[in-house]
């Protein structure tokens, strides 16, 4: 099932023409809905998947239920608004990201420090260990790694829901 193949088709004017009478049928991409699946909630109907570079929701949809058109289903699961900044980052997209966002002479430098137990201290702390801009940016992007799949056998009721709210 495509996600969008459901959502309601309006009349609009996409050439910007003022006073056109002839316009376009489109899908309403603005439509939101937001499923109340019972479930959702109860551990026992999820499954869990740890990401590995490069995969995509795409790749999981096929992996787990046997289409691809069933991605959004793997977002929803992780409650993802934003398939990019939600999804791991790939190691080099990861890296131009960093660069980006720090500069790339600054990506080594210091974002924080931690103790043993991974808590931010101070430098002055015992023990404390430098965290680059890098490895913080790193393992931000990891903790988006372990999914929580909601099983194929459940999948229908979650489709079926998007149809009847989207109605």
């Amino acid at each position: 099932m495509a996600y969008f193949k459901y959502f309601n088709k309006i009349n609009y004017d996409v050439r910007g023409v003022k006073n056109n009478v002839n316009f376009d049928v489109i899908t309403n991409l603005l439509q939101r809905v937001r499923l109340k699946v019972n479930f959702i909630k109860n551990q026992v109907y999820f499954a869990q998947h740890q990401i590995i570079d490069g995969e995509t929701p795409e790749y999981i949809a096929y992996k787990y239920y046997g289409d691809t058109e069933l991605h959004w289903v793997v977002l929803y699961a992780q409650q993802a608004t934003n398939p990019y900044y939600d999804w791991p980052l790939s190691y080099f997209v990861l890296k131009k990201f960093v660069d980006k966002k720090y500069g790339a002479v600054n990506i080594n430098n210091t974002h924080h420090y931690e103790d043993a137990d991974k808590y931010q201290v101070d430098s002055t702390a015992s023990g404390a260990t430098a965290i680059t801009n890098f490895v913080h940016e790193e393992t931000l992007n990891d903790a988006k790694r372990n999914l929580t799949l909601i099983r194929p056998e459940y999948v229908g009721d979650v489709v079926k829901e998007l149809k009847e709210l989207l109605k």
